[in-house]
């Protein structure tokens, strides 16, 4: 089993965890965003 197969278990398993560390990962780059805007 190829890291896909693996990917696509861990999806079908938790879709919602899934779409969880998407929004934060979201989150963390509009925060660095910001971050970098004010240092700037």
């Amino acid at each position: 089993m190829g890291l896909t197969g693996l990917l696509t278990s861990a999806k079908l398993r938790m879709p919602v965890s899934e779409s969880v560390a998407v929004r934060l990962r979201g989150i963390s780059f509009v925060v660095e965003r910001e971050t970098a805007q004010i240092i700037g």
